[in-house]
C-alpha cells in the first residue's frame, strides 16, 4: 500500500508541474519521479533498472531500460521536458514520464494470437469468417458465424493465461488485452482491394485469459439482432427469436401522410441545395433526424423542427414538417413574428419556440385554444432548434392518429 501511495503522490506532482509550461532547459523528471510513475503502470511485478540514456539534451529526455525480476520481460520508462508546439493550440515545454510496460506485456502474446486466429481460419473462403491481421479484425455474416467466431476466441484466449501468474485479470483486460474487432458484413467485396464493404460494427472482444465466451456472444448477437430490426442487415434464421423480441427499429426518417409521403429527400443533395433543414441535419447527423425510438417513453418521438421552412432563406420562426404535414392533409399553414400556426379540418394550432430551460428543449402550444408546454431532452431533439414528442401526440396537432410500420421504417397519420 506505501508503494502505490508514493507513486501515487509523485504522479500528482508530475501532473501539477505539467500543468504548467517551464523553461527549456529544465531537468527531465529525477529518476526516483520516473520509477514512481513506472511502479505504477507495473504494479504487480517488481523490476530492476537496467540502465539509462539521455536520449536528448535539450529539452532533456532520459529513457531508462527497466527488466522484470521474476521473467524474462524487458520495457522502458523515461522522463522529459517535452519539446515547445506551436501552431493554433501553442502549448510551452513541460514535464513529462512515460512507461511502456502494458505494451511490453501485450506484446508476449499479441503476434501468437493473431497468428492462430490466421491459421484457425485459413482455408474458409469468401463465404466463412474473414480475418485481416493486422488491427485485428473479424468479419461475419450471420449469428451462426458469430457463434463460430466466438468459440475460436475462448480457443485463442488461452494463450494469454501465463499472463495470469503475473497480474490479475482485470488488469491484463483493461491495459494489455489484444482487442478483436467484430463486425457483420452484408457479403460484399471492394472491387480495389477486395476488403469487405457494407459493414457494421458489432463491438469488440478483449482476450486477456479469462473472456467469457458466452456473455460476449450475447452482447455481440444483440448488436446484430437490432441491425436486423433495423433492417441494415437481413431477417436470419439462425438468431435465437428472443434476441428479437420487444426490440423496435432505432430510427425512422420517413412519415406519410394519407398515404402520400412527405418529402424529406434525405441523402439527396449537398449541404448548400439543401431545401428543407432536415436535409442539412441529415448530413450532420446521419440517421434518425426524423424519429428514434425512446426506450423512456415506450414509443417513437417525432422531432419537430422550429428553425425555419426554407434553410436557405434563415427563416428561424417556422417549422418545415408542420408545414409539409398541414398541407399535405389539406389544409393550411402560416408563419409569423414568433411562431407559426395551421389548420387541418378545424384543428387550429399554433408554436412557439422558446428554447433551453433547465437542460430541455421548450415550445409553447396552443392547440383549439388550449395552451400547454413541449419539451423534451437536447439529445432527443438533436442540434437545432426542434422539440420532439411521441408520435401520436404529433399527429393528434393535426386531428389525425399515428401507426408505425417498423418493417418498412413508416410513420402513417391518417
Amino acid at each position: 500500500m506505501g508503494r502505490a501511495r508514493s507513486a501515487l503522490l509523485a504522479l500528482l506532482a508530475a501532473c501539477c508541474l505539467a500543468s504548467c509550461g517551464v523553461p527549456i532547459d529544465t531537468p527531465a523528471p529525477s529518476e526516483a519521479e520516473v520509477l514512481d510513475y513506472a511502479t505504477l503502470q507495473c504494479p504487480n511485478e517488481d523490476f530492476e533498472v537496467v540502465s539509462s540514456e539521455e536520449v536528448r539534451a535539450v529539452p532533456q529526455k532520459v529513457v531508462y531500460t527497466l527488466r522484470s525480476t521474476e521473467r524474462d520481460l524487458t520495457f522502458t520508462a523515461s522522463g522529459e521536458i517535452t519539446e515547445p508546439v506551436s501552431g493554433k493550440f501553442p502549448s510551452g515545454p513541460k514535464p513529462r514520464v512515460s512507461c511502456d510496460y502494458p505494451s511490453a506485456v501485450r506484446d508476449l502474446y499479441h503476434d501468437d494470437v493473431v497468428t492462430e486466429l490466421s491459421e484457425q481460419i485459413a482455408g474458409q473462403g469468401e463465404s466463412g469468417i474473414i480475418f485481416f491481421p493486422d488491427w485485428p479484425e473479424l468479419y461475419v455474416r450471420n449469428y451462426a458465424q458469430l457463434e463460430e467466431a466466438l468459440a475460436l476466441l475462448e480457443e485463442v484466449d488461452a494463450l494469454y493465461e501465463p499472463e495470469l501468474s503475473y497480474n490479475p485479470a482485470e488488469w491484463v483486460r483493461e491495459n494489455a488485452s489484444t482487442s478483436v474487432a467484430i463486425r457483420w458484413f452484408d457479403g460484399t467485396f471492394s472491387a480495389e482491394d477486395g476488403d469487405p464493404t457494407g459493414w457494421k460494427q458489432l463491438g469488440d472482444v478483449a482476450l486477456y485469459g479469462e473472456l467469457d465466451a458466452e456473455e460476449d456472444l450475447e452482447t455481440l448477437a444483440s448488436a446484430y439482432a437490432q441491425l436486423i430490426a433495423d433492417s441494415v442487415a437481413p431477417a436470419d434464421a439462425t438468431l435465437p427469436e428472443r434476441l428479437l423480441e420487444a426490440l423496435h427499429r432505432t430510427t425512422i426518417d420517413r412519415i406519410a401522410v394519407r398515404g402520400e409521403e412527405v418529402p424529406f429527400g434525405l441523402g439527396e443533395t449537398s449541404w448548400g441545395d439543401a431545401t428543407n433543414p432536415y436535409q442539412r441535419d441529415h448530413i450532420s447527423a446521419g440517421g434518425g433526424v426524423v424519429a428514434h425510438w425512446s426506450d423512456e417513453q415506450g414509443c417513437y418521438l417525432v422531432r419537430v423542427n422550429m428553425d425555419g421552412t426554407d434553410p436557405r432563406d434563415r427563416d428561424e420562426s417556422g417549422s418545415w414538417l408542420v408545414q409539409q404535414v398541414a398541407q399535405l392533409a389539406g389544409g393550411s399553414y402560416e408563419d409569423d413574428a414568433i411562431g407559426f400556426s395551421w389548420e387541418v379540418d378545424g384543428m387550429r394550432g399554433h408554436m412557439e419556440y422558446i428554447g433551453l430551460e433547465n437542460d430541455r428543449k421548450v415550445a409553447r402550444l396552443e392547440l383549439n385554444g388550449r395552451i400547454s408546454t413541449v419539451s423534451c431532452s437536447a439529445e432527443e431533439a438533436g442540434l437545432s432548434d426542434a422539440v420532439a414528442m411521441p408520435a401520436e401526440d404529433f399527429a393528434a396537432l393535426f386531428g389525425l392518429t399515428a401507426s408505425v410500420d417498423e418493417a418498412e421504417g413508416v410513420i402513417h397519420l391518417e
